[in-house]
């Protein structure tokens, strides 16, 4: 048995506990693909301190937040929650629809919470001189494969699909956060109808190119995260545990929660959560198209010649919280 068990590990490659006798899985190579707002940051810092995946990059697509307060509060909280050796690369597309330019200025106050004021980035996770796109087709023509976490618009993965289809191959699976199937949108500037989520409404026609590319999609669209609400209760319940990783997190939230009481979801750390545990949310296969113009443009629907995605359909409240306290706060 014992025998067994040596021939399968180095058959894998999977590291081997002393003894012999218990399997220590590798965790996930994930690439994070985000656009710099608090919620996306939060999603981060989950991802930074579970032991099941591990980060080797960060893109940054100029969405939600302005690129240069995006980058650098990447840079600050992959140094104060231990990373090294994440490279970091910055998309410049600010989408056919941009967001409000007052949600984008007020994400950078992120950088004069209390963890992160007055710091400046260590180097130790570089920003490299190439964009977005062409570092994600360079990591994905790799030889290994990779999950990718996508808490923004799809430009950056788009454009990288475009450039080298081929780099589909390495892609393990995306989580995206996107997409409103059968509820409400939230972006509902003039010339739009509301049926939208504002990461598709952003670049509708990279949302359509993702989905229709043939890379196994999980989809957390408001469906799911609008049963998850983020509450100032939550935060002190994140405050009063002791790490570093839950007082920054913490500080990081509240300001946004309390300036959108009732309004601020797990929008993004849910999709960061279901990659961990599939357990937290409720799913259905669904064939979704993405409507890219007009004013729906942006909107996710249901249609018999879409493409086949995994889709959150609920989520559990209690369950995702208890997921971030544990990791953020151990």
């Amino acid at each position: 048995m014992r025998l067994l068990l040596l021939v399968a590990v180095l058959a894998l490659g999977l590291p081997m506990a002393a003894g012999a006798a218990t399997l220590v899985p590798r965790p996930t190579d994930v690439i994070v693909d985000e656009d710099g707002a608090v919620d996306d940051l939060f999603a981060l810092s989950l991802l930074l301190k579970s032991d099941a995946v591990r980060v080797r990059a960060v893109t940054i697509s100029p969405a939600d937040s302005y690129l240069a307060p995006a980058t650098l509060a990447t840079q600050l909280i992959l140094d104060r929650l231990g990373a090294r050796g994440v490279s970091i690369a910055q998309g410049h597309s600010e989408g056919l629809n941009p967001f409000p330019a007052a949600w984008r200025r007020d994400h950078a106050g992120v950088l004069d919470v209390a963890a992160l004021k007055g710091l400046r980035p260590s180097g130790r996770n570089p920003v490299v001189a190439e964009d977005a796109a062409h570092h994600l087709a360079r990591l994905l023509s790799g030889p290994g494969t990779y999950t990718i976490v996508e808490t923004g618009p799809l430009t950056n993965i788009a454009d990288a699909l475009r450039l080298k289809p081929a780099i589909r191959a390495h892609i393990r699976r995306i989580y995206v956060m996107g997409g409103a199937v059968r509820v409400k949108g939230n972006a509902e500037p003039p010339g739009a109808d509301g049926s939208a989520e504002w990461n598709f409404y952003n670049q509708p026609r990279a949302a359509a190119a993702v989905l229709g590319s043939g890379v196994p999609i999980t989809l957390v669209p408001l469906d799911a995260s609008n049963r998850v609400p983020m509450t100032l209760g939550f935060a002190d319940r994140l405050a009063a545990r002791p790490s570093a990783a839950a007082q920054l997190t913490a500080q990081m939230l509240r300001p946004a929660i309390a300036e959108y009481p009732d309004e601020y979801y797990f929008w993004d750390p849910l999709t960061a959560a279901v990659l961990l545990d599939p357990g937290v949310a409720t799913w259905k296969t669904l064939r979704l198209r993405v409507v890219t113009q007009g004013l729906s443009q942006g909107r996710t629907v249901e249609a018999a010649d879409g493409a086949a995605v995994q889709v959150a359909v609920d989520a559990d409240r209690a369950k995702v919280e208890a997921l971030f306290l544990a990791a953020l706060g151990r």
